[in-house]
């Protein structure tokens, strides 16, 4: 098949549409992996980077006429809130694409309407309060402290760091101000759960399969400090060793909540209308309760993330990992 890889490439688009000079480089490693894959499996990958203007993705999809696109879009002009919207305009040009529908990215944009949804299906979510950028004046009489304050439509932890855990509402207020001058986003305000961090990722269309769970463990770090996930505990290498923060397969999990986490997961997944792939992130309390944090439509597929490495103990491998992505996209 002529595959289209269209991802997020916010410098001047090369002019011959060469990309390999910049895709080598570490920081293009998720793309480089996908474009890879498609290659080993026998397809044409054709690369198509988006920045700040669309029209040089239709003139691509007109030309090459590529029979899907793997969409590796999450921002336009560097702003996430046009995922949903990118994804519609392949709708819009009846051409077939990866993982999750323009609608189910655009709810799963808003953290807030995502959890409101999972309730009505009787799935545990922390309490949490909604900060619209400029206000601060939201009633917090529900919330039990401590919270934690993120970001309202950023992903991968994005403003996320220690300072987010708060323990009053001076304090509160204080990050939700910092939120909505520094990221200029909604801010959203949380129960923090103590408990285990745990990934669940989920495949498929109608018949889904959930993979083996993941978790992220703080070997090495102070016993009173909160364990979450903030932005260098996910991706600062030096943080990580310092800490003893590593990445690896859930242990110890009672067989009867593993199935609950997996119907949970799947019930999710079904709701939001999910398709092709989404990670769960999961808390897991000292009392066996199971709360969704946050769920990740088209969530990280480079080769040594946590769908790649849970689908990978299922004996799926990378390339046809990659392989049934694809094939989801053009039944769906």
């Amino acid at each position: 098949m002529r595959v289209l890889v269209a991802f997020d490439y916010p410098l001047a688009l090369p002019k011959d549409g060469d990309y390999k000079s910049a895709l080598h480089a570490e920081d293009w490693r998720p793309i480089r992996n996908v474009v890879e894959a498609i290659q080993r499996l026998g397809h044409e990958a054709i690369l198509q980077g988006v920045f700040d203007d669309i029209m040089p993705l239709i003139f691509t999809i007109r030309r090459k006429k590529p029979d899907i696109v793997f969409n590796l879009l999450e921002t336009f002009k560097q702003e996430r809130q046009y995922e949903g919207a990118l994804a519609g305009l392949f709708d819009l040009m009846g051409i077939p694409y990866t993982g999750c529908s323009a609608t189910a990215l655009t709810i799963c944009r808003n953290k807030s309407y995502t959890k409101q949804l999972l309730r009505e299906f009787d799935i545990k979510i922390p309490e949490s309060v909604v900060f619209r950028r400029g206000k601060t004046n939201r009633s917090i009489k529900d919330l039990k402290f401590p919270v934690i304050v993120k970001p309202l439509g950023l992903e991968g932890s994005d403003g996320i760091s220690q300072a987010s855990f708060v323990e009053d509402e001076k304090a509160l207020i204080e990050r939700v101000k910092t939120l909505h001058e520094n990221y200029e986003v909604d801010a959203i305000a949380e129960e923090y759960i103590e408990g285990r961090e745990i990934y669940a990722g989920v495949l498929g269309l109608d018949k889904l399969t959930a993979l083996p769970l993941r978790e992220m463990l703080f070997t090495n770090f102070p016993e009173d400090r909160p364990k979450f996930a903030t932005f260098h505990a996910k991706w600062n290498p030096e943080f990580r060793k310092k800490w003893g923060i590593k990445n690896t397969f859930a242990k110890g999990i009672d067989e009867k909540v593993e199935g609950e986490i997996e119907n949970i997961s799947k019930t999710a997944f079904r709701a939001l209308g999910l398709s092709g792939f989404a990670r769960l992130d999961l808390r897991l309390t000292d009392k066996n309760e199971i709360y969704v944090i946050e769920v990740n439509p088209n969530p990280n597929i480079a080769n040594d993330d946590e769908i790649a490495y849970a689908a990978q103990r299922l004996g799926i491998s990378y390339d046809q990992l990659i392989q049934k992505l694809v094939d989801y996209g053009k039944r769906k």
